[in-house]
C-alpha cells in the first residue's frame, strides 16, 4: 500500500461494500432482506444494514467465530495476506463504488417456518445407523429422541432436530446430513442447515429428569454435541438437566437471556463449546451476556452460576471424545480459571466491533411449569414422556 494513502483513506477502502465485492467476483449467495448467506458456506452471513452504530457492511462466520469488514472478508474467506487484501481493495475501489450505487432496493421477505416440509418417515433407518455407527450415540438415547418427536428422519435419509418454543409449538429445526461428501460439503463432510423460517432466538433443546425448575442449563454448538454430552454425563447429577444447541459459538449467543427467561432460570449456566479458537471466543461472548443478566438485579439471575465445561483439549468437541471411546473426562471450572488456562493457546487479538450492541430489552421471566415442552423425562429409561 503506497505511503501516500492516509489512515482515513485506508479505513474507507476496508469498509467498502461486501455485497458489491460478491457481485463483482460472482460469489453466489442467497438474500433475505438485509442479510446475505454464502451458498458454499451457509454459516457465513453478511449484514448489509448501515446504521449510526454500524456505518458499513459486516460479515460473521458463525462456524469459525470470526468476522469484520471487507478487508477481514478478504483475509479470512479469500485467504489473502494483509498486503494483498489492501492492494486489491485499492485496485477495485472505483468499481466497488460504482456498483454500490446500482444495487436495487431489497424487498423484505417474511420468513415463515413450515413444519409440513420437514415431516419424518415412519421407520428411521439411515439416520439411526448414522447416529449409532458413525457418531457412536446410544440406540436407547436416539430412539427416545424419535419417540418424543425431538428428532425425525427426513425422506432423504437426513436427520432433523426439531425446535419447540415454551408453548409446545414447533418453530424450526436443524437438518443434519447422514452421508459424508467432503467434495460437496467441505471439511465438515456432511450437510448442516437450519430450516427456512426457524425462530431465530431458539435452537434444539431437551431435558432429562423431571422437576419444576432446571438445575443446570448446558449450552452447546451443535445438537450432536448436546446428545453426546447427555449420554456421557446426563445422569451424573440429580434434578432437571436441560441441554441446548445454538448452532455455533457466534452471534446466537446473544439470545441466551431470552431462552432462559422463557424456559426458566437455572441454578447453573454451563457453557460447553468446542475446544478450538471459535469456542474460546464464544465462551467470552456468553460471559458478557451473563454479566448483562447479572446487571439487571433480578434475584433469580443474580443467583445463577456461570460454569465452563470442556473435554480435554486433545478432542475438538464432545462427540469426538465420545467416538474415541477412550475416556469421559470432563473439566468443569469457573470462567476465570478457564481463561487463565487457555489464554496462551489463543493469544488475544484486536477486537473488532461487528454489530451494534445487543438490545437491552426488559426480560420477563416465565413461571416454570411441569408441562413445559422440553420436559421429556429421563431419556435413559425405556418409558419416555410423550408430547
Amino acid at each position: 500500500m503506497p505511503s501516500t494513502v492516509s489512515d482515513k483513506e485506508m479505513d474507507a477502502l476496508c469498509r467498502q461494500s461486501i455485497q458489491s465485492y460478491l457481485d463483482l467476483k460472482g460469489i453466489p449467495y442467497t438474500q433475505d432482506a438485509n442479510y446475505l448467506r454464502l451458498k458454499d458456506h451457509d454459516s457465513l452471513v453478511i449484514d448489509t444494514r448501515i446504521t449510526p452504530n454500524k456505518p458499513y457492511e459486516t460479515f460473521y462466520w458463525n462456524s469459525q467465530g470470526i468476522g469484520g469488514n471487507l478487508f477481514h472478508f478478504l483475509r479470512y474467506y479469500e485467504n489473502y495476506s494483509g498486503k494483498e487484501a489492501l492492494s486489491l481493495l485499492e485496485k477495485m475501489g472505483p468499481a466497488l463504488a460504482k456498483h454500490q450505487r446500482t444495487i436495487p432496493k431489497v424487498q423484505t421477505i417474511k420468513k415463515v417456518y413450515q413444519s409440513y416440509k420437514h415431516q419424518g418417515v415412519k421407520y428411521p433407518k439411515r439416520s439411526l445407523e448414522y447416529f449409532t455407527k458413525v457418531r457412536k450415540l446410544s440406540s436407547k438415547l436416539v430412539n427416545a429422541m424419535y419417540q418424543t418427536g425431538l428428532v425425525r428422519e427426513l425422506p432423504n435419509g437426513n436427520a432433523f432436530f426439531v425446535w419447540y418454543n415454551h408453548k409446545m409449538k414447533e418453530v424450526g429445526g436443524d437438518e443434519q446430513g447422514t452421508y459424508i461428501n467432503h467434495q460437496k460439503f467441505g471439511k465438515r463432510g456432511t450437510k448442516k442447515k437450519v430450516a427456512w423460517g426457524s425462530q431465530k432466538d431458539l435452537g434444539f433443546h431437551f431435558s432429562c429428569n423431571f422437576g419444576n425448575a432446571p438445575q443446570r442449563l448446558y449450552v452447546f454448538e451443535s445438537p450432536i454435541d448436546a446428545l453426546s454430552f447427555a449420554q456421557m454425563h446426563g445422569c451424573e447429577y440429580p434434578g432437571k438437566q436441560r441441554f441446548l444447541s445454538i448452532n455455533g459459538a457466534g452471534t446466537k449467543v446473544e439470545t441466551l437471556p431470552k431462552f432462559i427467561a422463557n424456559f426458566g432460570v437455572p441454578a447453573e449456566l454451563h457453557i460447553c463449546f468446542d475446544t478450538d479458537k471459535a469456542g474460546f471466543k464464544g465462551v467470552n461472548k456468553a460471559k458478557k451476556r451473563y454479566d448483562w443478566m447479572q446487571s439487571l438485579r433480578i434475584p433469580a439471575f443474580e443467583k445463577m452460576k456461570f460454569v465452563v465445561d470442556q473435554p480435554p483439549t486433545k478432542y475438538k468437541d464432545w462427540n469426538e471424545q465420545l467416538q474415541k471411546g477412550i475416556d469421559h473426562e470432563l473439566k468443569s471450572q469457573s470462567y476465570e480459571k478457564y481463561v487463565a488456562e487457555n489464554k496462551d493457546r489463543f493469544p488475544e487479538e484486536k477486537e473488532t466491533k461487528l454489530h451494534s450492541r445487543p438490545e437491552q430489552h426488559s426480560v420477563q421471566l416465565k413461571k416454570p411449569s411441569e408441562n413445559q415442552p422440553d420436559s421429556f423425562g429421563n431419556l435413559y429409561q425405556p418409558k419416555v414422556q410423550q408430547r
